[in-house]
This record gives C-alpha cells, structure tokens and sequence, in this order.
C-alpha cells in the first residue's frame, strides 16, 4: 500500500465517527414536524376537553405546558445544529491538515470542545424530558397527554351534568346522531326562558308556536333560540390548529310549561330546540358543539334569579356530538309500562311507560285535566287520557325522564309517610264509591302522519320522537292513522295509538327496596377509566329520585390540582359527570320485575390513586315512595374480582349488608353493617363513612 492510498484511508476512517455523531446529534435535535405522532388527535379526548375548556373563553387550546415544551426543544434544536456545523468544521480541518501538526491540534480542540459541548445539551435534554414527563406532557413535550396530568380526563364544566344540568339529549359524545334531530336539555331548576329565547311570534309566551298544524312554519310560527346564551356550533377541524366554530342558521326555540307546588305559575325545567336545516352532512359525519354561557338564570324571584352557574367554579357548560349521514325516519314504540297491562297494583304508585328511543318532550309534560262533558281525564296538550270510573281526577305531574326515554307519571295526593318520614303518594282509588278497586285506562295519542306513506308527523298532534316521527302503537312498522273522532276510549282504542289498563286496590305497599347488586363491587380495585356504574334494585324504582344518586370523589378536583402544583387560577379539572340510564328487568330464577341502573359517567382517573364513593340515600324510592334505607345492599366479598361485580343480595341467605333480621345495625357502609347516628338516621350519617374509607 502507497502512502497516498493509506493517507486516504486514515481520512476515511477520521471522517466516520463525525458522520455518525453529526447524524446522531440531527436526528436528536431536528425541529419536530407540526403534527408529531405522540401529539394527541385532533378527535381524542384530550384535543376535545382542551377545546371545551379553552375555545368558548377565545382562549388557545394548547396547554402552556406544551407551549414551553416546545420553546425549550426548538432552543435545544438550535443549539444542536449549531453543534453540527462546528464539528463538521472541525472535522474539515483535520481532513484537510495536510499534516500539519498546528492545524491538527486546532482540530482536536474543536472536537473535544464540541464533544464536551455535546455531552452537556444530552443532560440538559434528559432533564428537561424527565421534567416535562413529570409534568404530563409526552415524549419530547410535543403533545403527548396534552393538557392534563396522567389520567385527568373529568374536563372544565362537564360537571354540571348532575349538578346543574339534570339531563340532555343527544348525549354527551354522542355519534351517528340523526341529521333531523331536535336537542333536549333538562334543567334541575326551573329556568327563565328571556336569555336565549326570543319572542319572535309575538304571542307574549316564550317557547311557543303559533298556527299550529301541517302548515306551520318553524321559522316565523315559533319562537326563535337566541343563541348569546345557548349556542349550538358546528366545530370545524383544523390540521395543527384549535377548530372554528360556526354556528347554525337558527333554531326554533320551544319549552315545557309545567306546574310546580313550590311556585305560583307554570315553570319551565326542560326545553325543546329544533333547528330549521337538517344538522351535518350526507357525505361525512359532522361534530357540533352545544354551550350554555351563565347568561341563563333560574326562575327564582326570591334569590334575584341567580345565574345558572354562581355556584359553580365553571361558569359554562358544553357538549358534543357527531351526527350520522342518515334521517331518522323510523318510529318510536312502546317497550313497557308499569303497572303492566292487565296487573293488579296498589294505590300509592306511579305510572311508567318506557319509550325505545329519546321522545319530544313538548305536549307530553303536565298535569291531567277535567274535560268538559266527557268522563275521562287529559293531559294538558291532550295527548295522553285516562279513565277511571269511580275515581276522581287523578293530581300529579308528568315527566319526560330517563334521557327522554321514559314518561313518568307521579301523583301528588299525600297518603301516608315512609320509613324515612317521607311523604308516601297515591292515585285516588274509589273516592267516587264505596268500591274496593278501580280500573285504569290510558290512551297515549300517536302524532298524525302528514300521509300514510311516512311516520312524520304534524308537529304538537301527538306523540313523536325527537326526529318528528309519529309513536307506532302496535309495532308493526305501518302507517295506521287512528281516527281523531271522539270518544275517545271508543274510537281511539287503535292504532297507532298505544292503550292499555290496570287496577288499582285500595290498599299501599309499604315494603322498602333493597340494593340486589352492585359493579363496581365494594372495594373492587383497578377499575378502567370506562367501567360501567350499575345498580339493581329489588323493586321498580321511582325514576326521578335517581338523578340524586351521588357519588364523591377523593381527592377532590381541587385537591387534585394541588397535588400536581397546578395554580387554582389555572386549575380545570372538574367533578366526575353522571346521568341515570334505567330499565326495568326481570331477572332468571327472581320473578319480580324491577330496575336496573346505568349511571353513565365521565371516565374514572386512573394514573393516580383515586377513591370513588358512589352512595344512595334515602332520597331514592321505588315506585311506591317507599325509601331506599336504611341501606341493604350486596356484602363487601365480591363474587367475582375480575368482573368487579358484587354478588346478589338475598336476605334469606343471609349474604346482605344489614339483613332486616338484626336490627343492632341500621347503616349499610361499603357491604358492612354498622351503627347510625344517635337518631338512627343512618343514611344522613354518610359522612363518617366516607372518613373511614379515605383513611389510609
């Protein structure tokens, strides 16, 4: 070998180590691209709680976390490259020495300084990594988990469904949702309609329609939504950007006049929002957002009506849903009612029919009414009627329950007190005779179809599902148009209609309801953020009451905050959201029909250790008033830990917290008896059981 060809072959071998360190120290430093594959999708869960808590405030919906992720990277990069250029110069001039003694020595120096260099931003980028996991963000503080802590997922005003939101429809995250859907929100206070409702038919009355009928118009018949304080959006994605919000050309703005013993008028607790063009697309789904700004009060004079929201450290509400490419242009049925067709049942009870799918709640929410020259009794809209011989007007209130699924009938004539000292109701039973029982005929009135050819129907001339199609009372799929010639139990026992009796004794049910199971089981541990919230009980519950069905958590949101060193001015977690789902069940080898609960519910946290304390209190009550206490339910050894279900509950085996035969015990506390207050008021006393079961 020539000494030209060795000096070429020692330059080669000089140039591979600073080819391999210039290539390592580019690809460690190089400027991530805008959409890095750990940040989160623009449709993930974190990208739509940022935008839910940020967006409505004109707000950025990056977290300022990832912003300084981003800074300090984008320096370490810069200086990387800096680092690159010196050591290809130094590695030039070695290569180009020539032998040169001086200029090797200068070489080296370059190269020892650049590797000193080197060895000093790798620290400094393993710190900051560490820091920035610490914090929650992703590998390389480009995304990753986004705007919260490991397992944060319970977003700034999602709260309020449970709280100050009682229920809404379509449900939160809700997908495939119909393009001809109305929108549905339930309040648990009455609500002042002035803030997002305007009077644009100049009847006088907000959340009316005027020439009701076939020919009505939506846009000039019916008060219109003001949408300053109740926005509905279509959320528009941008690729490396926060969405847009556009919102829809207008809506018809509708309420549910009821009356209430606490006020002196009709209130509104839930309203009806029908836009005037079809939501989304027949190309691809379309996600909207709904949001209601603290702008709305609560019907109480008495307190200035308050806003919505003073209570709450989140001033707004919002939601999404996806529509689907499709009409719903299928009609609802009837899947059940209570007391079923053909039953025999006892006075204090309430009268349930459940729906298959959520029904528009305008028409079908009030009380019954007197009929002039008839001998039956209507609910105000005349949609629903009911006959019963030797009884009088049956008092009491309906509602639209169940995410819309279920009407709920309940009477308002005290009759009795419960276990609790609650007031037990009834419906009058032979107060016209000396009869001991009664039968009950009801006659819910399908809405008329504008033809024979289509379930839609004329809106306000019956019952219909939140799409405008009319009720199928027979289930046969088929336009049946009842005759709207009176009488009504005479000409009207057809379909579409739905009818159907029972009898009631003169007599009450006092036997209280009882927890059959439970999941998660008492004590279940490692619960995914997903788990269904269920409950069954041992009775038809009342399904009203089960909207107050509580759960507390521990660490609190704002407990949480400090334990991740986040400022409380900057602190967005919120309480987990919840809404009951129930139907009524009956289950193999337990012949008694009753109730089974889905308490549908923001994800559970995990990632941190996180203690959830579901609890029932008196408050809930099956359907005949009687209340859940003083708190029998499934043990603490749960049948079967992967499945984190509880076992049955069956007193006569003995297997249930606080079994009726040992009256030392009058608390149930997670699936173990103990003692109440010194009243016996056990169910009041779950504050020390909550104590309990927080301490380490």
């Amino acid at each position: 070998m020539n000494t030209k060809t060795e000096n070429r072959s020692q330059k080669a071998a000089l140039w591979l180590p600073v080819i391999f360190v210039a290539v390592f120290v580019f690809y460690l430093f190089a400027p991530m691209p805008a959409v890095a594959q750990s940040q989160a999708a623009p449709d993930s869960e974190v990208r739509q709680g940022l935008e839910t808590i940020q967006e409505p405030l004109g707000l950025p919906a990056t977290d300022i976390r990832v912003i300084a992720a981003r800074i300090i990277r984008a320096a370490l990069g810069l200086i990387g490259i800096i680092l690159l250029v010196i050591i290809l110069y130094g590695g030039y001039l070695w290569m180009t020495s020539g032998g040169n003694d001086e200029q090797i020595g200068k070489a080296k120096k370059i190269l020892f300084n650049a590797v000193i260099g080197l060895i000093i931003i790798l620290c400094a980028y393993g710190i900051v990594l560490f820091v920035m996991r610490m914090l929650g963000i992703g590998e390389g503080g480009t995304g990753g988990q986004g705007g919260g802590a490991p397992g944060q997922q319970n977003f700034a005003g999602s709260g309020a469904l449970g709280r100050v939101i009682k229920d809404h429809y379509p449900s939160r995250g809700q997908i495939n949702v119909a393009r001809n859907t109305k929108i549905a929100i339930t309040f648990f206070k009455p609500i002042k309609l002035d803030a997002f409702i305007n009077d644009t038919n100049g009847s006088g009355i907000l959340g009316d329609c005027v020439n009701v009928g076939a020919s009505m118009n939506w846009r000039t018949d019916c008060d219109a939504l003001n949408m300053d304080g109740l926005r509905i959006e279509k959320m528009i994605e941008q690729e490396g950007a926060a969405p847009a919000y556009e919102r829809i050309g207008g809506a018809a703005a509708l309420a549910a006049y009821i009356p209430d013993q606490n006020y002196d008028h009709n209130v509104v607790y839930t309203i009806s929002i029908r836009p005037y063009d079809y939501l989304g697309s027949d190309t691809a789904p379309v996600k909207y957002q709904v949001y209601i700004t603290n702008n709305l009060r609560f019907d109480d004079a008495r307190n200035n009506n308050p806003q919505i929201f003073s209570g709450s450290a989140v001033k707004f509400y919002a939601w999404t849903f996806t529509t689907g490419l499709e009409l719903d242009l299928s009609p609802p049925t009837v899947q059940a009612v209570y007391p079923s067709a053909g039953s025999s049942e006892v006075k204090n009870t309430v009268i349930q029919t459940y729906f298959s799918e959520p029904m528009d709640p305008i028409g079908v929410q009030g009380q019954f009414n007197t009929v002039n020259g008839a001998d039956y009794y209507a609910l105000s809209g005349e949609n629903v009627f009911l006959k019963s011989p030797n009884s009088s007007l049956p008092l009491g209130v309906f509602e639209l329950l169940n995410n819309y699924r279920t009407l709920e009938f309940t009477p308002s004539i005290p009759c009795g007190k419960n276990a609790c000292g609650g007031t037990i109701y009834c419906l009058p039973v032979c107060d016209k005779s000396g009869c001991k029982s009664d039968r009950y005929d009801l006659v819910m009135k399908a809405g008329q179809t504008f033809n024979s050819q289509s379930f839609e129907a004329v809106p306000f001339s019956g019952l219909m599902d939140m799409a405008g199609n009319a009720l199928d009372g027979n289930k046969d799929l088929k336009v049946d148009r009842a005759p709207t010639n009176l009488p009504v139990f005479d000409n009207w026992l057809r379909p579409d209609n739905y009818f159907w009796n029972f009898t009631l004794r003169d007599e009450m049910d006092l036997t209280p309801p009882y927890l059959l199971q439970s999941a998660p089981g008492p004590e279940a541990e490692w619960i995914e953020p997903n788990t269904p919230w269920t409950m069954r009980f041992s009775e038809v519950m009342r399904l009203a009451p089960l909207y107050y069905i509580s759960i507390e958590e521990s660490p609190k949101p704002a407990e949480r905050c400090q334990q991740l060193n986040i400022p409380s001015n900057q602190c967005v977690l919120d309480e987990i959201w919840k809404a009951p789902r129930a139907e009524l069940v009956t289950l193999p080898n337990y012949s008694q029909t009753h109730t089974f609960v889905d308490m549908t519910h923001g994800d559970f946290l995990n990632g941190l250790r996180q203690l959830y304390l579901p609890y029932l209190s008196s408050a809930q009550e099956d359907a005949h008033f009687n209340c859940f206490y003083p708190g029998q339910g499934p043990n603490k050894t749960l049948t079967n830990p992967s499945t984190k279900v509880s076992g049955f509950c069956d007193p006569s085996a003995k297997n249930c917290c606080l079994n009726p035969d040992n009256s030392t015990y009058n608390f149930c506390c997670n699936g173990e008896s103990r003692l109440g207050d010194e009243q016996g008021q056990g169910a009041s006393n779950y504050t020390s059981c909550f104590s309990d079961l927080k301490a380490p």
